[in-house]
Formats: structure tokens, C-alpha cells, sequence
């Protein structure tokens, strides 16, 4: 259950992130949103903590991408195991 409320945060953290320029601006307006959402502590410790750590926001717009990516089923792992090359 945990997963589908983090792929839904992810999801509406994207349109802040991805319409702005403005790191802190990104970066607070998701921390706020993240805080006031009911996930376990231990997905939102770790949402937190590479908030903090993005230093660009082409950084933290890549962060958000790849937990789209992994909250949404859609990483590279899965995709190769998906593709089946015609023969």
C-alpha cells in the first residue's frame, strides 16, 4: 500500500518540480508536501534526506525522475526484462 501513496507524491511533486527553475523554492514547497502526507517513517526519512542532498535543481529534478521511474514500475531493470528482441 505504502508504494501507491509514494508513486502518487511523486507524481504530484513533479508538477511543482519540473515548472520551476528555483531550487529552494522545489525544495521546500516538497519537504512541506512530503511532511503533511501519510507514509511510513522510515519512506519519508529517506524522501527527506535526498531532498537535502540535491545541491542543483537539474539534480533534484533527476531525483524526482528516477522516483517516478522506480515508484512506477518503469526502471531500466524492468524494461529489459520486458523487451524481447525480434528474431
Amino acid at each position: 500500500m505504502s508504494k501507491v501513496q509514494i508513486k502518487s507524491i511523486f507524481e504530484q511533486i513533479s508538477e511543482v518540480v519540473f515548472n520551476t527553475a528555483d531550487l529552494n523554492f522545489a525544495k521546500q514547497n516538497t519537504i512541506e508536501f512530503v511532511q503533511s502526507k501519510n507514509i511510513n517513517d522510515k519512506d519519508k526519512q529517506s524522501i527527506l534526506k535526498a531532498i537535502n542532498e540535491c545541491k542543483t535543481i537539474q539534480r533534484f529534478q533527476m531525483y524526482i525522475a528516477n522516483a517516478l521511474l522506480k515508484y512506477e514500475g518503469l526502471g531500466a531493470d524492468r524494461m529489459a526484462k520486458e523487451y524481447k528482441p525480434h528474431r
